[in-house]
């Protein structure tokens, strides 16, 4: 496995079977970490949703400088019958909080069944 062995990451996404990869893939290909290179932790909801914040302390801990928060419309088991503009402001609002919390960079990922976007916000 290559690794680049600079940095680290953390990446939280929802559990749907549906994202979970595609969020990984983009979080990889945008950071340029490697699958061993960062702590991945899903939840119902994603990050659009407040959760237990222990794995995200732990990764914080240990190095962590590029984090990525997704999570996904098309019907989120996490968040039923809340419309994907609702998710998607959720998960602008936790990204700000974060971006306080945390130093590094950070990465918003949106998927719906049209397409995944990612941005790294300022």
């Amino acid at each position: 496995m290559e690794t680049n062995n600079e940095k680290l990451g953390y990446l939280r996404s929802c559990m749907d079977r549906r994202y979970v990869h595609e969020a990984r893939t983009v979080f990889e290909k945008m950071t340029g970490l490697g699958v061993t290179e960062y702590w991945h932790e899903s939840y119902p909801g994603g990050s659009a949703l407040p959760t237990d914040e222990t794995g995200e302390r732990y990764a914080s801990e240990h190095g962590v400088s590029v984090w990525g928060w997704a999570a996904h419309g098309s019907g989120c088991g996490g968040q039923p019958g809340v419309s994907d503009e609702e998710i998607g402001k959720r998960l602008a609002e936790v990204v700000s909080e974060k971006k306080k919390m945390y130093s590094g960079d950070h990465y918003k990922i949106f998927s719906t069944e049209l397409r995944t976007t990612i941005e790294k916000v300022e």
